[in-house]
């Protein structure tokens, strides 16, 4: 059986990202988070409301740097589509017996594949860390779901910014400030209380990442599936307006970049 063109592609962009950097971009960081900031913050830091449920710190930080990879992962896979552009790497894609139907499938299958590979492994170093989830069939099935949701409006949205940008330069001075604000302005470190300023509220809910983690908590921490529902069906919309713009920039762009 002949393995179809998009996930031959998705093999090469993971076999192509695999380098030390991007690992440790994808993996190293959000562990360090996960472990320094667990420990830190988790002896003076009280129980957090989730729902009906109070956790612990390392329990309520865990499904934000879960969340977290959607946003990182998404980088990865429209940065693929950047550089191959750049370097003249596309046009030599598609003349081999793949179309762009295919190569933009790739980028959405790596995405999705990174993102669930990276929130497996966090689950494993917070399980080291005594952390515990409520494991259920019907609860890892929407993780599965909430995380490949999210991992491709992340894509969408770089893969947008991959085709405004027009150097390596702006691109990554964008993609840096998007990153520290949707990190820090979410949910993924604290929670929203009574005692949030105003101003940073609306931040927080504005912000997709906000959404994902919230979504993710409430599923393995709170097992709180009509909540989370909730959540992925707002990140779910945002997803099918942001992807249907890139592929309206996608199928109208040229083959490489100045």
């Amino acid at each position: 059986m002949r393995i179809p063109a998009f996930v031959r592609l998705t093999f090469r962009n993971i076999l192509v990202n695999m380098d030390p950097g991007t690992m440790l971009f994808l993996l190293g960081m959000p562990a360090l988070y996960l472990v320094v900031m667990g420990a830190m913050f988790q002896g003076f830091v009280p129980n957090v409301s989730v729902g009906n449920v109070s956790i612990n710190y390392e329990t309520f930080l865990t499904p934000g740097i879960i969340g977290m990879q959607t946003l990182t992962a998404g980088n990865i896979g429209a940065g693929m589509l950047w550089a191959d552009r750049r370097w003249g790497m596309f046009e030599q894609i598609l003349v081999g017996p793949f179309k762009r139907v295919d190569y933009l499938l790739s980028i959405m299958l790596l995405s999705v594949t990174f993102t669930l590979a990276g929130g497996a492994i966090m689950a494993v170093i917070a399980v080291a860390m005594s952390v515990t989830f409520a494991y259920t069939a019907l609860n890892l099935a929407m993780m599965v779901i909430i995380l490949s949701v999210g991992a491709m409006f992340f894509s969408s949205v770089f893969l947008i910014m991959s085709l405004t940008f027009k150097t390596m330069n702006a691109y990554n001075t964008a993609t840096i400030f998007l990153f520290f604000f949707l990190d820090f302005a979410s949910t993924a470190f604290y929670p929203v209380t009574s005692k949030t300023p105003v101003a940073l509220k609306y931040m927080v809910y504005v912000n997709p990442l906000t959404y994902i983690v919230d979504a993710a908590r409430y599923v393995i921490t709170a097992n709180d599936p009509l909540h989370a529902v909730l959540y992925t069906g707002v990140v779910t919309a945002l997803m099918l307006v942001f992807f249907s713009i890139a592929i309206y920039m996608y199928s109208h762009m040229k083959g490489t970049t100045a």
